[in-house]
């Protein structure tokens, strides 16, 4: 690969080398560099040269000619693309340097592939919406109008309702400069737009939307918060007027799970046959795996079990048969889960054992562990939990195991298994895994404290251990949603005040110690909707105002939008913890 030097330069080094004869090597090598140079004695070859030159052309960094040979510009390249990279600053070729440049290549132009990806998929979206006259004045000419800085935000702080603070965030998000920030913040603005009915606001807000494929997003959740509302008609409404067929099925199957969870069942069993019948037509395989399944989950835990089988086996026909062999894991894994969301656990077990790949058996393994928690059948559940591989995974089932034991009776073999449980959960190696992982155990003793008929001193004993538990998780975020969780737990059990309010004390310290002031205000937004949901109205309006306290100290823009919207959203929830309202009803309730 290398040749020697001239000799005029070997017999150069060579004389150095006999003046200085006790020259240490450290210093030879830290002897001023040369512009090129490999090694002291040696030169790159013309290919490695000029593989350098080309390389670092591609990436903008070197003007010069494409020759192979050694010149200033190419050094000062070289030198550039070090600093950069924050490598040694050497000017040198060698095989390190080459080897690091070729990744860089290879990012670079995986990294442009994608850039070309989103730029069509930009322009297949935006040729798809103004192909489509329900959607054509969606697309509008790339200007935002600027927000209006003299406003004045501290009457809605004080007083706030929906719109005011769907008004605000609006403003705020117009004045970050960011294209893709500004569009973020928009489509959670307009969500909760679109839950809280103010559907006008929300097709404007998506008009400010320049990112052609966020505004399909933008319809799918307009979709969706109306399916959340119980609004069927509106809901499908709003999905059949998106132009784009992928994202449009997408949007119907939001509709029917959202339903579904909501318990609108017999509105999410007209969405979800509508969904199984056009995921009948799908060509692309995939796909027509991806919503059959999804179809039939809806389909059964709407009551319609026969279709739901039918949607299924369509699913599974696809995947036998149509499936490209590389995409047949995945589409294997997507039936199994579904085969267990359905309750059919042994045929979900043949499939578990034809899946190979750790990562894809792993997902089917933990669906049929929860069939078979479902079905009571726990010790099949526990052989399926030891053979999942990844601690961080495995924890979760056995936490849902030792729940289910408990409230089976079996309280020697809950303590064990969540023994067992808290000790894979020690083993996970990396730190937000384990923390997660402990935070979910947390919560399985806090279910298993609040089973009823048991005696006071178990009660309290294991409260004592979920919050000494939670305390050590290091993540503040999820230790203080593990403790107010706890708090809440704690007083629906019925246990003495100065208990849950010691836990909730502790929570509100984690979640003082988030370094992230929007964390902190999702974290007291997520606590207010977890109290308002459990029924404890005034526990649920105190931590929002603590939200609303967090979020005065905003002043970025993007931060301060999304902000607003989440704290719309946990308004709705507490004025309509179970099924949303109009703007107008909350702005009348809210005090």
């Amino acid at each position: 690969m290398y040749r020697t030097r001239p000799i005029i330069g070997a017999a150069i080094l060579a004389g150095l080398a006999l003046a200085a004869p006790t020259l240490p090597a450290q210093a030879a090598r830290e002897a001023p560099d040369r512009p090129g140079l490999g090694s002291e004695f040696e030169a790159p070859d013309i290919a490695a040269v000029r593989k350098v030159q080309t390389a670092l052309a591609t990436l903008g960094l070197y003007a010069g000619f494409i020759d192979g040979k050694l010149n200033q510009k190419l050094t000062s390249a070289i030198r550039l693309y070090q600093q950069q990279a924050g490598l040694k600053v050497t000017g040198r070729i060698t095989d390190a340097l080459q080897d690091h440049l070729d990744r860089s290549l290879r990012i670079s132009r995986l990294l442009r592939d994608l850039d070309d990806t989103r730029r069509k998929a930009m322009d297949d979206a935006r040729q798809a919406l103004m192909a489509h006259p329900a959607t054509r004045d969606l697309i509008e000419d790339g200007t935002v109008p600027p927000a209006e800085a003299a406003r004045d935000p501290a009457p809605c702080f004080d007083a706030p309702t929906v719109r005011c603070l769907l008004a605000e965030g609006f403003e705020s998000a117009k004045a970050v400069s960011k294209r893709d920030l500004r569009d973020w913040a928009m489509g959670e603005i307009l969500a909760a737009q679109a839950r809280a009915g103010l559907m006008t606001q929300a097709m404007e807000t998506t008009r400010r939307i320049q990112d052609p494929r966020l505004i399909m997003v933008a319809l799918r959740d307009i979709a969706q918060a109306q399916a959340r509302a119980g609004r069927e008609e509106d809901a499908l409404a709003a999905a059949e007027i998106i132009p784009e067929s992928r994202t449009q099925i997408e949007a119907l199957a939001a509709i029917a799970d959202t339903q579904a969870r909501h318990g609108y069942f017999k509105a999410a069993l007209n969405t979800a046959s509508l969904l199984y019948s056009m995921a009948r037509h799908i060509k692309a395989p995939t796909d027509q795996v991806t919503f059959a399944t999804r179809a039939a989950v809806t389909l059964y835990r709407a009551g319609d079990q026969d279709t739901a089988n039918a949607a299924l086996l369509l699913a599974r026909n696809t995947a036998m048969n149509k499936v490209p062999p590389s995409q047949k894991v995945a589409a294997w894994r997507q039936v199994a889960g579904a085969l267990a969301d359905l309750d059919r656990l042994d045929d979900a077990l043949v499939l578990v054992d034809s899946v190979n790949e750790r990562s894809d058996r792993a997902a089917v393994m933990i669906a049929a562990a929860q069939s078979a928690i479902r079905a009571a059948r726990l010790d099949k559940a526990m052989d399926l939990a030891h053979g999942i591989d990844a601690e961080r995974y495995r924890v979760l089932i056995l936490g849902e195991i030792a729940v289910a034991m408990a409230r089976a009776g079996d309280r020697p073999g809950a303590n064990a298994v969540i023994d067992e449980a808290f000790a894979d959960a020690e083993a996970v190696t990396l730190p937000f895994a384990r923390s997660y992982a402990i935070s979910r155990l947390v919560l399985a003793l806090s279910d298993m404290a609040r089973i009823k008929d048991q005696p006071s001193d178990v009660l309290a004993r294991r409260f004592v251990r979920a919050r000494d538990a939670a305390e050590g998780i290091n993540d503040p975020r999820l230790r203080g949603q593990a403790l107010f969780e706890i708090s809440s737990q704690q007083r629906r059990a019925g246990m003495a005040p100065e208990d849950s309010r010691a836990s909730e004390a502790r929570a509100i310290a984690a979640a003082d110690a988030i370094p992230s002031v929007i964390s902190r205000v999702w974290i007291h937004g997520d606590t207010a909707t977890l109290y308002a949901r459990s029924g404890e109205s005034d526990l649920a309006w105190t931590a929002f105002h603590r939200a609303m306290a967090e979020a005065r100290k905003i002043d970025n823009s993007w931060a301060r939008a999304r902000a607003m919207a989440k704290m719309a959203q946990t308004l709705i929830d507490l004025v309509t913890p179970k099924t949303a309202a109009t703007a107008d009803e909350m702005s009348k309730d809210s005090p």
